[in-house]
């Protein structure tokens, strides 16, 4: 490459390198989850969920639903943003621990006709909620 190309090839370099962050899905401009979501999982022993309006969470938990008598609710896998604000966007696969992401319970095999709860919290606080049944 000659002396006179390398700006031009490293300008393009860069454009396209800030062109692809800004169409990521977690990109700068979506706001950290602050308020009521619609949470919609996808049936399946993998399912992914989606929440509207996506922003970013903090905050992913899926808990088995179990009877008070028998132990009561049973997390089944929690995943908790790196930084506060910085989080995952919408949608994620069961299971998957994007990079913005810590897994602080590792993802239990979901079983066919079972009842779980996911949710979607901002900060500290439920954003959104869901029953689902694989």
């Amino acid at each position: 490459m000659s002396f006179h190309t390398w700006p031009r090839a490293a300008l393009v370099v860069l454009a396209l390198g800030g062109l692809t962050r800004c169409t990521s899905s977690g990109g700068p401009g979506l706001a950290a989850c602050s308020g009521a979501v619609t949470m919609t999982p996808a049936s399946g022993l993998a399912p992914t969920f989606t929440w509207t309006p996506n922003c970013l969470a903090d905050q992913v938990a899926v808990e088995e639903n179990i009877a008070p008598s028998a132990g009561g609710p049973q997390p089944r896998w929690i995943i908790q943003s790196r930084t506060t604000g910085q989080g995952t966007s919408s949608p994620l696969t069961y299971g998957d621990v994007p990079a913005r992401m810590q897994e602080v319970l590792s993802a239990a095999p979901l079983v066919a006709g079972h009842q779980y709860r996911v949710s979607v919290s901002g900060g500290t606080t439920v954003v959104g909620t869901r029953v689902f049944t694989p």
